[in-house]
């Protein structure tokens, strides 16, 4: 009983910073592209990641099944990274809000799936996602062109060199985790 009052009031507490972010604060964050891409997105993944975890009796442990859903979700952080995709989201508030759903789903779905599938397609799905942000961070750092219309040149730019240093921040993390797994299998044999 103790522990499903506190998955409603877990749940509930997502539900209100989903509206906060989402609905009230939602000006605040499409001021500015750092805002946007490097706030405003990762705090919709991690609620949909927090809800994942609550929701622990959906697992997929079926690797086809998961590896099919990882690269659905390597799509979806692309989609929603292309300088057009990013305009949209500006110019219509109701694309901005289709875009924290689905960051919220895919957030739901790598708690539900990354944990179960085999350790190789982790470490791929996490490697592939350190070098997407490390090449976009890259493509938004070094062009002196604007991508998205909606933002300056200098935001842009302070956008890409974020996400490079996320990325390599990520990348390392990866590499950490392949020695320690590594480590751990040699243990047990």
């Amino acid at each position: 009983m103790f522990k499903k009052l506190v998955h409603i009031f877990v749940l509930l507490l997502i539900a209100a910073i989903f509206y906060a972010v989402s609905f009230y604060a939602n000006d605040w964050f499409s001021l500015t592209m750092p805002r946007h891409q490097l706030l405003q997105l990762p705090i919709m993944l991690v609620l949909g990641i927090a809800c994942g975890c609550i929701f622990s009796s959906f697992k997929i442990k079926n690797n086809a099944y998961g590896i099919a859903l990882l690269i659905f979700i390597m799509a979806s952080l692309i989609f929603w990274m292309l300088p057009r995709s990013i305009d949209l989201t500006i110019v219509y508030p109701w694309f901005n809000r289709i875009m924290h759903l689905h960051i919220l789903l895919v957030g739901f779905l790598i708690a539900s799936v990354l944990p179960y599938v085999l350790f190789e397609a982790k470490i791929a799905f996490l490697l592939m996602v350190a070098s997407m942000l490390i090449t976009s961070g890259g493509t938004l750092k070094v062009f002196k062109i604007l991508l998205c219309s909606s933002f300056t040149i200098e935001q842009q730019n302070e956008t890409g060199l974020y996400l490079m240093f996320i990325g390599i921040i990520f990348f390392v993390g990866s590499i950490i985790f392949f020695f320690r797994e590594i480590a751990k299998a040699h243990k047990k044999n």
